[in-house]
């Protein structure tokens, strides 16, 4: 197949919309839903237009990419780090966040390939105005996937880099973390390797084109823009080790800790994410669907209104997508599109929920209270790319000797430092009163 170009593909995908559009329409002359033939026309061209925004996507990251390599930009050139020059990446392959545990755990000075990434990070850190511990080391994430790279399992003698059952695949905490999350599933914005606070700004509005004669003069046009502002605040989670798991200095065990770890925190970025979604999304934003007094069982029609809240805001930008819980889900796939026609679920096999991705996740909550109802399940459907999630500086890790050692273990604490804000509140909209039993 030959290769498309970027336009290419935003062409093709503009005339399968319009055929999408065509297919949904073709019973309102007759005042009627869809046939069953009818519907799955419409659905099959759905499914084309969501595999060419993949491609889009996709086209469009590797333009962003060999633009900012043409530039010199950071993430365009040919190792991707900031932080050190080509030959100090070589020497960094060499860092193993358990030695460098151990050594702290000793009380020993850090030397070789770990002092020299305890100093880097150290930079980071103030660099990005965060407040360390005393006892601490900071390691930038670029330091493990540059590990994770330069992995072959040996150089001249066998196992000389970490032993031969080393993974080739060593992957960041801050990865870690965004792998873990649903966010990163929904396409929300992560932007890392922040430095202090941060104000975006946010255009609220476009600008007029206006038709002109050719010495007409040209009205004043204008654009207004709001802004948004982002701090770094720690986040903490504490694992208990044993010793000898610090002993272990192949990658296999580094990852172990930093899996660990990382599921603790994602599971708190998880938790701070829908709070945040569910706190923007009110009758008072009007972006907020509410299905009855004491809430009711969601039906199609309700989850195209939603999709329906976002295009009244012109806000149904990207490729939007909905989240809700594993309830919802169950629920909506033994219920019909449409009663009475061919029995098409309004959760269908593959995922997908009016024509748009389903992300599910039992973070999003099923036990809200509405007038009687105690067990309601929220729906959100939204632009997820103007969810921002900021991420500052590399992981402090912190380790503490003492206050389980009754129990031979030791405490590693890590300490990540992270904000997150919706940039625009109507990009979403929700049901907080969904019943699934």
């Amino acid at each position: 197949m030959a290769k498309k170009t970027l336009k290419e593909l935003l062409d093709e995908r503009a005339v399968k919309a319009e055929a999408a559009d065509t297919a949904s329409k073709v019973g309102d002359a007759e005042n009627r839903n869809l046939t069953s033939e009818e519907f799955k026309t419409f659905n099959d061209l759905m499914g084309e237009i969501r595999a060419l925004d993949a491609q889009i996507d996709q086209a469009r990251a590797i333009e962003s990419f060999q633009a900012g390599r043409a530039q010199g930009f950071p993430g365009g050139g040919e190792d991707g780090n900031r932080d050190t020059s080509k030959g100090d990446q070589r020497n960094l392959a060499g860092f193993n966040l358990n030695r460098a545990l151990l050594a702290k755990l000793e009380q020993r000075a850090l030397d070789g390939v770990e002092a020299e990434v305890a100093k880097m990070g150290e930079q980071r850190a103030i660099d990005a105005g965060l407040e360390l511990t005393g006892n601490s080391i900071v390691v930038l994430d670029s330091v493990f996937e540059k590990r994770g790279q330069t992995v072959t399992g040996q150089t001249t003698n066998p196992g000389d880099q970490g032993g031969l059952l080393v993974e080739k695949d060593l992957q960041g905490l801050l990865g870690l973390i965004q792998a873990d999350t649903f966010l990163d599933k929904v396409g929300a914005w992560f932007m890392t390797g922040l430095k202090g606070d941060i104000v975006f700004p946010v255009q609220e509005t476009a600008p007029t084109i206006q038709e002109l004669t050719e010495i007409e003069q040209m009205n004043d046009s204008e654009i207004l823009f709001s802004s948004f502002e982002m701090k770094p605040t720690r986040r903490g989670t504490t694992v208990p080790i044993s010793r000898q798991t610090l002993l272990q200095t192949s990658f296999d065990m580094q990852n172990i800790v930093l899996t660990a770890i990382s599921e603790a925190l994602a599971q708190k970025m998880n938790a701070e994410a829908i709070a945040t979604l569910l706190t923007i999304i009110t009758s008072g934003n009007g972006n907020l669907l509410a299905l009855g007094t004491n809430g009711a069982v969601p039906t199609y029609n309700d989850v195209v209104a939603l999709e329906g809240l976002i295009d009244s805001f012109n806000h149904n930008k990207g490729v939007p997508k909905y989240l809700t819980n594993t309830k919802v889900r169950s629920k909506l796939k033994t219920t019909q599109v449409f009663t009475g026609t061919n029995g098409a679920p309004v959760w269908s096999p593959d995922n997908v929920l009016n024509g748009h991705d389903a992300v599910v996740s039992n973070i999003v909550p099923s036990n809200l209270t509405k007038g009687t109802a105690n067990n309601a399940s929220a729906i959100i459907f939204g632009n997820f790319r103007d969810f921002r999630v900021g991420m500052w500086g590399g992981t402090e890790f912190i380790i503490d000797p003492y206050t389980q050692k009754k129990k031979a273990q030791i405490e590693v604490t890590a300490n990540a430092f992270w904000a997150m804000k919706a940039v625009r509140n109507k990009s979403f909209a929700g049901i907080k009163d969904a019943l699934t039993a």
